[in-house]
């Protein structure tokens, strides 16, 4: 399964790992949500973070007063890549998306095989 890790001094021990099993989350400054971020200028309710139906994570603006923002550009909906940039109001989160070791395992170990000539019968 993959991983999604969140990095940012903002978050509790400056970093949180989620697995698809653990979603969805909503990120916000309420002490209700599943993600507290210390900044006023996050929406009690800011985002979401969920799977998508080819489990792939998402991030969600929930209709923020001030917008989710994912590497310079204003989101409704954005699928998450290792290298993102997301800033909910002044907190600047680091973006990973780790690969299983299933699927690391098959992208290592699968390849195509050519196909043999064949042979001319003499």
């Amino acid at each position: 399964m993959k991983k999604l890790v969140l990095t940012s001094p903002a978050l509790a021990n400056s970093r949180v790992e989620l697995t698809g099993d653990q979603l969805p989350v909503v990120l916000g400054r309420s002490k209700q949500v599943d993600i507290t971020i210390q900044d006023e200028l996050l929406s009690r309710q800011h985002s979401e973070i969920r799977l998508n139906d080819f489990g792939q994570f998402e991030i969600h603006d929930m209709d923020s007063t001030n917008l989710t923002i994912v590497n310079g550009h204003d989101i409704t909906c954005h699928v998450l890549q290792t290298g993102d940039r997301i800033f909910l109001g002044d907190t600047e989160i680091a973006v990973e998306v780790l690969a299983s070791q299933t699927e690391e395992f098959s992208e290592q170990t699968t390849r195509e095989i050519p196909a043999l000539p064949e042979e001319d019968e003499a």
